[in-house]
């Protein structure tokens, strides 16, 4: 019996929507801690979490318009263009106006802002590893199906799953959750934005 459990009474109260909900803010928690605010703190440079949202979406997406940006995180296109403003300053992306249309500017990250995602991406990675090697090949196999699991009980159609995509541009996968649940329901695979 596991360790944690100490009676049939913890035992039902551990399988209660309420527990769920106690365990999942945990979860979400320590996600948030593990992939945006320890990295960032490592890594300094006056990051935010904001900032490496922006940047790690031109890093999947290319070069965007203002308002590629503000689709792709769900944001005004004021909030959008204060976003690359700021990132303009830090010197981590390139605002230009569009060749053909002056109406529109190309977002680009600078060799410094590829060089900024590209670290924070790694010690995510680090980070998420160290969490992962402290638990048996078959807790992590185990923890991944059911992760899968709850996500497609909780979607209920290919425009929630849509809403819920985060739009990943060139590390999309095709057998994503999402994409699975998505091509499910219509036939087809979601569209890369």
């Amino acid at each position: 019996m596991n360790k944690y459990i100490k009676s049939e009474d913890t035992l039902m109260k551990k399988r209660s929507a309420a527990y769920t909900e106690h365990v999942l803010a945990l979860f979400n928690e320590i996600l948030h801690e593990s992939i945006t605010h320890r990295p960032l703190r490592q890594i300094g440079d006056g990051i935010t979490p904001a900032l490496a949202h922006g940047l790690q979406f031109l890093f999947q997406h290319g070069v965007c318009s203002v308002r590629d940006v503000g689709q792709g995180l769900t944001m005004t296109y004021s909030a959008a263009s204060q976003l690359v403003e700021r990132l303009v300053r830090k010197g981590w992306v390139t605002r230009r106006d569009n060749e053909h249309d002056r109406r529109l500017s190309e977002i680009r990250l600078t060799d410094q802002g590829r060089e900024l995602v590209e670290k924070i991406r790694y010690r995510r990675v680090a980070d998420m590893s160290r969490i992962l090697d402290k638990m048996d090949p078959d807790s992590r196999a185990a923890l991944v199906d059911n992760l899968e699991k709850f996500i497609a009980a909780a979607i209920d159609d290919a425009k929630s799953a849509l809403n819920t995509c985060s739009h990943c541009g060139r590390d999309h996968l095709s057998d994503c959750v999402l994409n699975e649940i998505y091509r499910a329901e219509t036939g087809s695979p979601m569209k890369q934005i």
